[in-house]
């Protein structure tokens, strides 16, 4: 079941989640660390002297994505034809499909868009996809823009080395119906620092070889770096970057609300191996958060929760409890040593220390890890002040 916030908020009353306004569970995202995250990662893009088309698969939240295009993004990035639709919809002009475009109706709504003046990029690492494509587009009289996507041994898509990298580029500059624009690849999936650069200076030799072979434009778009290696991506790619004939483009997309767990320790590491990070004012800060009432408790030590899986992410870490709060106050309790143990449907098992003197009622206010498994599960999020007092409900489009 996805939530949909139909509370009509009045700003004259000052509407607040925490006097029991909405009903609950609820999504919310603090509006100043939104625009702090959009700021900062914008910042970094600029001084990093790379283009940011964020990943909107992450938010999928239209006001969202309009946000982060008025703050200068390039473009935006999608996975699938429907969210390129969204995407266009919210005023990108620039969309990378950052997959494979397979399928009449997928390529009907890229057409679509073609056709209406945005610039849309897919991956091809297939020869035969690669065919299917031009006789698609070629009926329409419309190049599709194609990077070829270059991937690893036990990796995701893409293809394992540069020769055959080289021989589909052949094949797509002989195709009318499609052109060639550069090279994508996505390094998210390494283990260590070593590989992930390894990977990188790899595809930057790609998109050079392609340029020497004139198989591409004097401009060629070199795409990568999800939210974990952004930083040693820009960094390897302008330094591959000599003669300014590569437009290198970063495409995180959970920096728009950061996490208390899996981002959080990435961003630490990045701002530990990072100079530019370093210099860039501020810091990512968590944004989103799920509302739950203390719905139960059972025995000694155990509340259950009045969320679960159908509410907030539990993929790569449990839930956790940031504060809780009793008829609109923070009440002041160590939670050190508490901890969501299992996570059910609708329900989350919290632990925490006996002396804790809970009520059924209080409001648990809580933390995920990867934001993705979150948002999706929202059909709109309240957009909240730091008081918690209701601003806007923002409607996702998943």
């Amino acid at each position: 079941m996805k939530h949909k916030a139909d509370f009509a908020v009045s700003k004259s009353t000052q509407a607040c989640l925490l006097d029991e306004a909405v009903p609950l569970p609820a999504a919310v995202i603090k509006a100043t660390a939104l625009a702090n995250n959009i700021r900062w990662m914008q910042t970094f893009a600029n001084a990093a002297g790379v283009g940011l088309a964020p990943h909107g698969k992450t938010s999928m939240t239209p006001a969202i994505f309009q946000q982060q295009l008025a703050a200068g993004a390039w473009g935006l990035t999608v996975a699938t034809p429907y969210q390129a639709l969204i995407a266009a919809q919210a005023g990108a002009k620039r969309i990378i499909l950052a997959n494979q475009l397979v399928g009449k109706a997928n390529m009907a709504v890229v057409a679509g868009l073609l056709q209406q003046g945005v610039q849309l990029f897919v991956c091809v690492d297939n020869s035969n996809n690669a065919r299917q494509l031009s006789a698609y587009f070629s009926e329409f009289n419309v190049q599709l823009p194609c990077l070829v996507e270059l991937g690893t041994l036990t990796g995701r898509c893409g293809l394992r080395d540069i020769d055959s990298s080289l021989q589909l580029a052949d094949t797509i500059h002989q195709l009318d119906g499609l052109a060639l624009a550069g090279v994508e690849f996505y390094e998210g999936i390494a283990q260590d620092e070593a590989s992930v650069r390894q990977w990188i200076q790899q595809a930057g030799r790609l998109c050079h070889q392609l340029q020497q072979r004139y198989l591409i434009g004097q401009t060629a778009i070199l795409t990568g770096a999800g939210s974990v290696w952004y930083d040693v991506v820009a960094a390897e790619l302008q330094s591959l970057n000599t003669n300014n004939s590569i437009e290198v483009v970063l495409r995180p997309g959970c920096y728009i609300t950061h996490d208390h767990q899996l981002y959080a320790r990435a961003q630490q590491q990045v701002q530990q191996r990072s100079t530019l990070a370093q210099q860039v004012p501020g810091d990512l800060q968590p944004a989103l958060e799920v509302a739950a009432y203390v719905q139960s408790l059972p025995e000694p030590g155990l509340a259950v929760l009045g969320l679960g899986k159908r509410d907030i992410a539990f993929d790569a870490g449990m839930p956790k409890v940031l504060r809780i709060y009793r008829a609109g106050q923070a009440l002041s309790l160590d939670l050190t040593g508490c901890e969501s143990k299992k996570i059910m449907d609708q329900h989350t098992f919290w632990h925490y220390p006996p002396e804790l003197v809970l009520q059924i009622g209080d409001i648990a206010i809580l933390g995920s890890s990867h934001p993705c498994l979150t948002f999706d599960k929202w059909r709109s999020i309240w957009l909240v002040d730091d008081h918690y007092r209701l601003l806007e409900a923002m409607d996702t489009c998943f």
